[in-house]
């Protein structure tokens, strides 16, 4: 049966990264995915961190979702005004401080499975572990791009830019928030 929103792949070679954080260590990092959409299959990038294990149960060295970085301590205004107010009902507050990994989304609604917590809960659930589990030889085997400029400010910029990419229908922010949304709803 075909599942709209669904993520049907991911391309290894797109896979690129950088250090967030020495204490604990956490390195950051965006992959290509292709998403069927009602409209077509996409190309759209996700952004992913490097879980150091030191709370919330995560399994140290395996990489996670995110919506992106704050950048600001407060309230979200860092992405589009949509995918700000997911992560302000998401978020316990609404607001978070400056270089927070915008989590919580993945987290939101997930209660079976411990081993999949992070992951969201809905129809992305298993191919992000998957995706996750998989990043995690690529960096193990050093079969990634590293990108020295890549902070929370490029991966901000980069899940929401304004452009289509990869001969897409959407651009990548469009694609994105839907992605977000799916995410968000359960889908």
């Amino acid at each position: 049966m075909i599942r709209l929103g669904e993520i049907i792949r991911f391309y290894p070679d797109s896979f690129r990264a950088n250090i967030f954080t020495t204490k604990p260590f956490r390195m950051i990092g965006l992959i290509d995915v292709a998403i069927r959409y009602y409209y077509g299959i996409e190309r759209v990038i996700l952004a992913f961190y490097r879980s150091s294990g030191t709370n919330s149960g995560k399994t140290q060295g395996l990489w996670y979702p995110i919506v992106g970085i704050k950048i600001n301590s407060g309230e979200f205004t860092e992405f589009t005004k949509y995918i700000n107010c997911v992560l302000t009902e998401t978020t316990e507050g609404g607001y978070a401080d400056k270089g927070w990994l915008a989590k919580s989304l993945f987290f939101s609604g997930n209660k079976d499975g411990a081993e999949l917590r992070g992951f969201s809960c809905g129809v992305h659930r298993d191919s992000l572990y998957a995706i996750g589990k998989s990043l995690c030889c690529l960096y193990e085997n050093n079969k990634y791009y590293l990108i020295e400029e890549m902070d929370a400010e490029f991966i901000n910029s980069m899940v929401t830019l304004n452009s289509k990419l990869y001969n897409n229908i959407h651009t990548q922010r469009e694609n994105y928030e839907q992605f977000i949304y799916d995410v968000y709803i359960g889908g």
